[in-house]
C-alpha cells in the first residue's frame, strides 16, 4: 500500500493506493451540523482546508444506534463526509471517466458510506469512479421540528450531489455522467431527489434496490416529536432535543420504533417499523414521495427492482417468522384493502408456505417489491426510459432461511461478497458468477446509460430476474402484482 497526493482547489488531500486504486476516505463536503450553532440546520458548505487533509483513514459515521439487542451509540457527531474510490491513474489531465454516487440505507436511522461492502475497489478497477455520501439520520436527519427545515437528511445528500458536480473533475471524474444509486432507504432518498426540482441535473442516471416509499405527513410528524419528547422528559423543540446526550438520544430512536408498533394508536405507521421518515413538507416533497415523482420526475434513464423475499431480512435472524399468526396476517390485509382475494392469491404463488412465509411475502410487496414496480410505472408514464430487475438468489446464510432478502443484493452489485461484513447475509461460498453479472450489468448502466436486458413496458413487463442462472421473464408475480394496482402509495 502507497499513498498518493492530490492538489486540489480546496486543497492537498493524501489517499492510499492499492490493487491500482486510490481511495480517499473521510472527505469533509458539510460543516459539523452536530455543533449547537449549526444543529438542526439546513447543511453548511466546508470549503477549503489548511493542511494537507489526510484521507488515509475510514471515518466514522453520523451519530446512530447499533444493531442488536444492546442499543449502544454508533459513530460520532463531526463534519459530513464522502469517500472517493478512483483507479491509481486518474486525474484532472486525462478522459474523465463516469461517476457512480452511492446512497446507503438504514431505515433512516442508520447509514454508513465506510462500510466494507460498499467498498468502490472493484468498480474503479472497471474505470468508473465511487463515491459515498454519509448524511444525516434520525432525530438529526428527519425529526420534524416548526423552527427547522425537513428532511434534512435530503439536503445533505443534495450538498454532496453539488460537491460531485464542483469537485469531481479534479479526481478524474466526468460531472455531466453521474450515476445515483442506493438501496433502501438510500433508494427511497434517490426517488426523492428525482422528484425535487432542488435536485435537477445534479445526476443524470439512476439506480433503486429496493426503495421503501415511506413518509410522514406533518400531523404524523409532529405527534412523534411529542411523544418522544415526553419519553425524554423534554420539550419537544429543537433546545429540548439538542439538550439529550447522543447515547440517550439513539437508544430512544429504537424506543420510539417500538411505540410506533402499537397498530390501534398508530394505525398504518405500525406496519412501517420505523419512526424516522422523509416528512411530506411541500418544499422536497409534496403528496408522497411517490405522488412526486408521478408529478416530477428528472428525464434520466433509470433501474429500479427489489429482492424475491426482502421481509425475510426483519423476520428471519429473530425467529418471528415462525410465531406469525392467521389473524395478524388477517389484520395486515385488512388495513391494505387490496384488489381481488389477496390470502388465496399468496397461497396460490406458493402451496407448500407457512402463514409466517406468506406475512413475510405480503410485507416483502407492501414495504419494497411494490413501491419498485410503482415508480416504474409512473417513470414510464413521464417519458422515462426504465428497467425492472428481481433478485431472487436464495442466500444460504441464518441456518438457510435467509432467502432473497433484503441487503442480500449489495454485495452482489459492489463485488464485495467476500467481505467479513458480506458473510453474514450471503454465506461462506456466494456464486462469483452472479457477482460478475450484477457489477457488471451496473458497470455497464454507468457508462453507457443501458443494459443487457428490455426496457420495462407495460404489456409485458420484462425483469431480469438475477440468480445463479439469470434470465429476462416476464411479469414476475403477476397474480399478487395485480392485487396492489390500485395501492395508493
Amino acid at each position: 500500500m502507497t499513498t498518493n497526493e492530490l492538489n486540489l482547489s480546496l486543497g492537498k488531500v493524501v489517499g492510499t493506493t492499492q490493487d491500482s486504486v486510490t481511495a480517499f476516505y473521510d472527505i469533509p463536503y458539510a460543516k459539523n451540523p452536530f455543533t449547537s450553532e449549526l444543529r438542526f440546520k439546513a447543511p453548511q458548505t466546508y470549503g477549503k482546508w489548511d493542511n494537507t487533509l489526510d484521507a488515509t483513514n475510514i471515518g466514522l459515521p453520523v451519530p446512530q444506534p447499533s444493531r442488536g439487542r444492546n442499543v449502544e451509540l454508533v459513530g460520532a457527531p463531526g463534519d459530513l463526509t464522502l469517500n472517493i474510490w478512483i483507479p491509481e491513474n486518474s486525474s484532472a489531465a486525462i478522459e474523465k471517466r463516469p461517476v457512480m454516487a452511492w446512497i446507503p440505507g438504514g431505515a433512516f436511522i442508520r447509514e454508513d458510506a465506510g462500510e466494507e461492502v460498499y467498498n468502490g475497489t472493484s468498480f474503479a478497477q472497471n474505470d468508473v469512479i465511487v463515491v459515498t455520501i454519509n448524511y444525516r439520520v434520525g432525530v438529526d436527519g428527519f425529526m420534524h421540528f416548526k423552527n427547522a427545515p425537513d428532511n434534512r437528511g435530503i439536503l445533505d445528500q443534495i450538498m454532496a450531489l453539488e460537491w460531485i458536480q464542483d469537485h469531481i473533475a479534479e479526481f478524474g471524474g466526468d460531472p455531466d455522467n453521474v450515476t445515483l444509486f442506493g438501496q433502501s432507504a438510500g433508494a427511497e432518498s434517490i426517488a426523492i431527489l428525482l422528484g425535487t426540482e432542488k435536485a435537477d441535473g445534479l445526476f443524470h442516471r439512476a439506480i433503486m434496490q429496493s426503495p421503501p416509499m415511506e413518509s410522514l405527513t406533518k400531523q404524523e410528524a409532529e405527534r412523534i416529536t411529542l411523544n418522544f419528547a415526553q419519553q425524554l422528559g423534554v420539550a419537544a423543540t429543537t433546545d429540548g432535543i439538542a439538550s439529550v446526550p447522543f447515547p440517550e438520544l439513539v437508544s430512544t430512536v429504537i424506543d420510539m420504533g417500538k411505540t410506533i408498533q402499537n397498530r390501534d394508536d398508530w394505525g398504518m405507521i405500525s406496519w412501517g417499523g420505523t419512526a424516522f421518515l422523509p416528512v411530506v413538507d411541500n418544499n422536497i416533497i409534496t403528496g408522497s414521495p411517490m405522488k412526486n415523482l408521478a408529478n416530477h420526475a428528472s428525464k434520466v434513464p433509470v433501474i429500479v427492482g427489489s429482492t424475491d423475499q426482502e421481509a425475510r431480512l426483519y423476520q428471519v435472524p429473530s425467529g418471528a417468522i415462525d410465531r406469525v399468526t392467521k389473524e395478524q396476517t388477517d389484520l395486515f390485509l385488512k388495513d391494505l384493502s387490496l384488489n381481488g382475494n389477496p390470502l388465496a392469491a399468496y397461497n396460490q404463488q406458493n402451496k407448500e408456505a407457512s402463514i409466517g412465509d406468506i406475512f413475510v411475502n405480503i410485507q416483502s410487496d407492501y414495504t419494497f417489491r411494490m413501491p419498485a414496480v410503482h415508480i416504474a410505472e409512473h417513470l414510464l408514464n413521464n417519458g422515462n426510459e426504465v428497467w425492472h430487475f428481481n433478485f431472487s438468489w436464495f442466500s444460504p446464510a441464518f441456518g438457510g432461511r435467509l432467502g432473497a432478502a433484503h441487503f442480500v443484493d449489495v454485495p452482489f452489485v459492489f463485488n464485495t461478497i467476500k467481505s467479513d461484513e458480506a458473510k453474514g447475509f450471503v454465506g461462506t461460498e456466494p456464486p462469483q458468477s452472479l457477482a460478475d453479472t450484477m457489477h457488471n450489468e451496473w458497470i455497464q448502466f454507468a457508462k453507457f446509460g443501458t443494459v443487457s436486458w428490455t426496457p420495462y413496458t407495460l404489456d409485458t413487463r420484462p425483469t431480469m430476474q438475477f440468480n445463479n442462472l439469470s434470465e429476462q421473464i416476464n411479469d414476475p408475480g403477476k397474480a399478487t402484482r395485480k392485487l396492489w394496482a390500485k395501492y395508493d402509495y
